[in-house]
């Protein structure tokens, strides 16, 4: 019996419209970006505007000179003021104030007094043999990363002053052989074109490999829970009436990736408005994209034959299972294939082109996310860019071809959940 694509094309309306009309969709397209983008920056942000006052932190100097250099060190920003980083490192500065202990304090009473809540911590300064000053922070919360770095920095300031002063040397020197090199990255394009790189040269492939990851876990699992609720209410028999299986579920499949490419368009516009919204990123936009337009044709790309691949696998689960619980058992097994590539994501970031990443590119199973961010990292060859796709779409048209059979089965099956034995005879038949 010949494909109709009347169907199909009736079905992919229906899905798309039943889901792009609700409220839920219009929330989660817009609100989604705005959640993305202040898990990115929120830390940063929280960390410039500083709540609270400055913990209060004792000095006990065991040393005779370490207690004083430590408390009149200058703990300046290595950053820049005007960037956000430098605010924030110049808030981490200023998160404690330092005090010498009174001379009749001693460890154990501070100990107290920092149980007690009535001292924030106590940073004890030791003579050591080997690198002149041993330091030790007592504290009930040890895990601020601001006050620790800001003690980190003055301690490290106080013990070369005190390393020029024992050599004779002008303490002013201090402030000298602090400077650092600053390391300007460039990136190198075919042809010898370059740019300035920047975090974006980072972020940029982890956020299109995990826009894969979401859409398809999340429109997948929708696809086989939707399947499931025809099954079990009945519906999928009266629509059984006027549409193959097969056509029923490759129209699901392809209605709720056009809805998945709409969110695509949406969150690509709101995402490069609130980035050219800052004048900052104006001058790096003018030097060069962060995401070229090949990497905007392969993120289709590996979505539609990615989000079919995977759904096809979804539907099929859908239709064999009867309850909520069976079909989270054979979830995981389906999801480990796009897990594996975020797992391996800095070592893969790390060694784009080393052999085992180039075969996870080209594995239909983990090709859609690995290969999103080795093109993210270098400068992937044509031949393997072709070849990928080209074993994507082979993998994408054998997964959907054996989907159907047991779709076609086992969505007018009811009872018992057929073996997996029983799974592949349906496959196996004409």
């Amino acid at each position: 019996m010949r494909t109709n694509w009347g169907n199909i094309y009736a079905i992919i309306k229906r899905e798309f419209l039943e889901r792009v009309r609700k409220k839920s969709f219009l929330v989660t397209t817009l609100i989604t970006p705005l959640i993305f983008g202040l898990l990115m920056f929120a830390p940063i942000i929280l960390q410039v505007v500083q709540t609270g006052k400055p913990a209060n932190v004792m000095v006990l100097d065991k040393t005779g000179w370490a207690g004083s250099a430590v408390i009149a060190a200058s703990a300046k920003p290595r950053g820049a003021s005007s960037t956000i980083e430098g605010q924030a490192e110049k808030s981490a500065m200023n998160s404690a104030t330092l005090t010498m202990a009174p001379k009749e304090e001693n460890l154990d009473s501070i100990k107290v007094e920092i149980g007690d809540g009535k001292v924030d911590g106590l940073l004890l300064l030791e003579p050591d043999a080997k690198a002149e000053l041993k330091a030790t922070y007592f504290g009930q919360n040890v895990s601020n990363p601001q006050l620790l770095q800001m003690l980190d920095s003055r301690l490290n300031s106080a013990l070369m002053e005190h390393r020029l002063e024992g050599l004779g040397l002008d303490k002013s020197l201090s402030e000298k052989l602090k400077g650092r090199a600053e390391l300007d990255t460039i990136k190198v394009e075919k042809g010898g074109k370059t740019r300035k790189g920047s975090i974006m040269d980072f972020l940029m492939p982890i956020g299109l490999a995990l826009v894969i990851y979401m859409m398809i876990i999340m429109y997948g699992v929708a696809i086989m829970n939707g399947v499931l609720e025809e099954k079990n209410n009945k519906v999928v028999e009266v629509i059984l009436s006027a549409a193959r299986p097969f056509e029923l579920m490759m129209g699901k499949i392809a209605g709720i990736a056009a809805v998945g490419l709409l969110q695509y368009v949406i969150w690509f516009a709101l995402g490069s408005g609130l980035y050219l919204s800052n004048p900052m990123n104006l001058q790096s936009f003018s030097e060069g994209l962060a995401v070229k337009p090949l990497q905007l044709a392969l993120l289709v790309l590996y979505f539609l034959l990615g989000f079919i691949f995977y759904s096809s696998l979804y539907a099929a689960v859908g239709a064999t299972c009867t309850t909520q619980q069976e079909t989270q058992q054979w979830q995981m097994p389906i999801t480990f294939g796009l897990v594996i590539p975020f797992v391996l994501m800095m070592p893969t970031l790390q060694t784009p082109n080393a052999s085992w990443v180039v075969f996870l590119s080209l594995f239909p199973v983990t090709s859609p996310i690995t290969m999103l961010l080795r093109t993210g990292a270098v400068e992937v060859p044509y031949w393997q860019l072709g070849a990928s796709l080209a074993l994507l779409a082979l993998g994408t048209v054998g997964v959907a071809w054996a989907a159907a059979k047991v779709y076609r089965v086992g969505i007018l099956m009811t009872g018992k959940r057929p073996s997996i034995p029983e799974v592949l005879r349906w496959i196996r038949q004409a």
